[in-house]
């Protein structure tokens, strides 16, 4: 009777498939892909661009089209959301509002979040009086409100428009993204890639823009997005006073304003801009704190 055959094990465990290393951008973004809050605030976002770009898919009014016959007129049938108290349609308004309520959001972003970030790497980089006189420029900005400073600036313009208001907006918003900047470069600074850079006499300029800028991107990118979400609300705030955009160009806060006029008798025509202003907002602000989180979170890859 022959033994039956068995195989004998050799010992040795099956070679263990390497690991795909990612950037900490590509680590950040397989963290955001499952995160509700980043996709709920991306949903929103591409909304309002859609809105924005294309308000003839959700109204067949202009902000201009007003009928006074038509005042106050209920929800449904010609007014998807009812007609404001001069007969214009809350949704033309709301549609139209929110183009020149992002470009007022993005365009200042961007411009304050440049400025910021030129002035806190190189005050960094460079440090000593070049520091020192940046960082009190930087302070003395940053004791002025940016509301109050707008207000005073807007008094004084002549031609108010969306670019004039981005551009104040841009003059005193910056110094948060200026402080964040100079943190990080502080840190980035001391490195070794850096010091070598030095000693192979590479250019300051290119040190800044290849070195120093791609490894502090990551908090700039989250005060940039929260940051859009704050000028907005600023936007809306300076409309609300009527010291913001002219009355030709629409916006949420001047619908708002308007509409706290009939509250009592119609809320609808103050809530629904409202509720446009804080969902933009929210959805910005939510945006950059998933980013922030996809960032800042560390997880065992063991």
């Amino acid at each position: 009777m022959s033994e039956p055959n068995v195989k004998q094990s050799s010992g040795r465990k099956p070679a263990a498939k390497p690991r795909k290393s990612y950037s900490s951008f590509g680590q950040a973004w397989l963290r955001l892909r499952v995160s509700p809050l980043f996709w709920i605030s991306v949903v929103i976002i591409a909304f309002l661009l859609v809105l924005a770009i294309f308000p003839s898919l959700f109204t067949s009014h202009t902000p201009d089209r007003c009928d006074l016959g038509d005042s106050r007129a209920p929800a449904g049938g010609e007014y998807l959301l009812g007609a404001d108290l001069q007969g214009c349609d809350i949704m033309a308004n709301i549609a139209y509002g929110a183009r020149a309520s992002l470009t007022v959001g993005v365009v200042s972003s961007l411009g304050a979040t440049a400025v910021g970030v030129i002035i806190g790497i190189v005050a960094a980089y460079f440090g000593g009086w070049v520091d020192a006189l940046l960082s009190r420029i930087s302070d003395v900005f940053f004791a002025i409100p940016l509301i109050l400073g707008a207000i005073v600036a807007m008094q004084v313009t002549e031609h108010r428009n969306v670019w004039t208001l981005s551009a104040i907006l841009i003059f005193f918003g910056w110094t948060n993204t200026a402080r964040i900047a100079r943190s990080a470069t502080l840190e980035v600074r001391t490195k070794e890639y850096i010091a070598a850079a030095r000693l192979l006499h590479v250019h300051n300029g290119r040190i800044l823009l290849t070195h120093i800028l791609p490894n502090i991107i990551a908090p700039i990118i989250v005060v940039a997005t929260i940051g859009i979400g704050g000028l907005i609300a600023a936007e809306a705030s300076l409309s609300y006073l009527s010291i913001g955009l002219p009355p030709n160009i629409p916006s949420w806060g001047k619908a708002i304003a308007d509409g706290q006029k009939v509250l009592r008798v119609n809320p609808g025509i103050m809530l629904w801009p409202a509720l446009a202003l804080t969902l933009t907002v929210l959805a910005f602000i939510s945006l950059g704190e998933a980013i922030r989180n996809a960032f800042g979170s560390r997880k065992d890859s063991r």
